[in-house]
């Protein structure tokens, strides 16, 4: 299909090693509802107002700004005058007939690969709930106790920022690096700690980082205009003398942005990333749902964890 990007071998190959890693940002949640960045900023915005902390004339001057620039404003006058932000869960939550409309997450989640995000909702965490076995008892009699055990180790687990390890790269596994709604005291949210996390030279998220880039496939999917910050943050990790295109961004365009697609291609070719478009001309913004629907159809079957022997050659690799 002409509005279906094809799927680079790479992805497909990286599937069925285990060794495939889907980055998932803000444009997935928002074609459900949840806020863009902008729109998070805004919220924040309006929450200072509410409470008249700045007035409508700072709110307008203030709103021309990033949002990542508007985030970091607001939360360092949340520390001085020693307030909360608003409640992330009445944020950061979607509209349930979009949700059903789209259903973006499950057929992401259709995968069975490993997830790393950088947004603060739950929905990778609910799709990864969902299928989790509960305990032995609710198993078929038939199975072996081993058999329920190994299901457990395949994944569908949730790690927060502070549980970077590489142990936990695991198909079904849901990490999330800036933080989440179950614990928005953690979030990363202003560019100090952005700076703060990504500078530590041996930090947690740096080792964790490169771990990922040097030795898995990355695909990042609904990162926009909005996230460029974060993005260039992360993929500046990827190792200079990387020239051999190992990793890959998924990116919506217009038809007539075609010149802008061959620019673009340059930039992320430069960090070893290959972008792949698809055009959002008939449908918008939530054709990316369609696309994920398409891909997890070949992606799903011969998706696989690593087996064992592949875990002793990453663990030999690391203790090297």
């Amino acid at each position: 299909m002409a509005d279906i990007p094809e799927i680079p071998k790479k992805i497909l190959e990286a599937a069925y090693r285990g060794n495939l890693i889907v980055f998932v940002g803000a444009g997935v949640s928002r074609i459900i509802g949840c806020p863009s960045w902008n729109e998070f900023a805004n919220i924040i915005l309006d929450d200072l107002t509410e409470k008249n902390i700045i007035n409508y004339f700072e709110n307008s001057e203030l709103s021309k700004l990033s949002p990542r620039k508007i985030l970091s404003i607001c939360w360092e006058i949340y520390r001085e005058k020693n307030l909360n932000p608003p409640d992330f869960n009445k944020i950061f939550i979607e509209n349930e007939k979009l949700k059903e409309k789209y259903d973006i997450y499950g057929a992401l989640y259709d995968f069975n690969t490993i997830y790393v995000t950088t947004n603060y909702d739950d929905q990778l965490d609910r799709e990864a709930i969902k299928g989790r076995p509960i305990n032995h008892a609710e198993t078929s009699t038939d199975e072996p106790q081993g058999a329920v055990v190994e299901q457990i180790k395949i994944g569908r687990n949730i790690y927060k920022e502070e549980e970077l390890l590489i142990s936990n790269l695991v198909n079904g596994n849901v990490i999330h690096i800036h933080g989440s709604i179950n614990d928005p005291s953690k979030a990363i949210v202003t560019l100090s700690d952005y700076m703060s996390k990504y500078s530590e030279r041996d930090g947690r998220i740096q080792v964790f980082l490169n771990e990922i880039f040097n030795h898995y496939t990355v695909l990042f999917i609904g990162y926009g205009l909005e996230e460029y910050e974060i993005l260039e943050f992360m993929i500046s990790k990827i190792p200079k003398n990387e020239r051999i295109i190992s990793h890959f961004i998924l990116i919506p365009f217009f038809e007539s942005q075609k010149n802008v697609i061959n620019y673009q291609k340059k930039y992320y070719a430069s960090f070893g990333i290959e972008l792949i478009h698809y055009f959002i001309d008939k449908s918008g913004y939530p054709h990316l749902a369609r696309v994920i629907n398409e891909w997890a159809k070949e992606i799903s079957p011969i998706s696989r964890p690593k087996t064992a022997l592949d875990k002793l050659r990453l663990i030999d690799e690391v203790l090297k």
